[in-house]
């Protein structure tokens, strides 16, 4: 997908999330079933990067780590 010129463009950031998590003492197994996984590797695949966050769960997290979603995500502007 090819960006236009001042579209905005947001990428995930699993660091942050990983970051955040750590912060509040939690684990990934922990973190799994807060958000209803039946086991962690769900979990660890999504916050790895190998499978995507849901919406509903990047809220989840947003509630749980006590900031906006906007803090999961990088952001970039195309200039030409």
């Amino acid at each position: 997908m090819q960006q236009k010129e001042g579209e905005m463009l947001f990428k995930l950031n699993l660091e942050k999330v990983k970051e955040l998590r750590k912060e509040k003492g939690l684990s990934q197994e922990e973190v799994a079933k807060i958000l209803g996984l039946k086991t962690v590797y769900p979990y660890h695949r999504k916050e790895s990067g190998r499978q995507s966050f849901t919406a509903e769960e990047l809220m989840m997290l947003s509630n749980i780590y006590n900031v906006p979603c906007e803090k999961f995500f990088y952001s970039s502007c195309c200039k030409k």
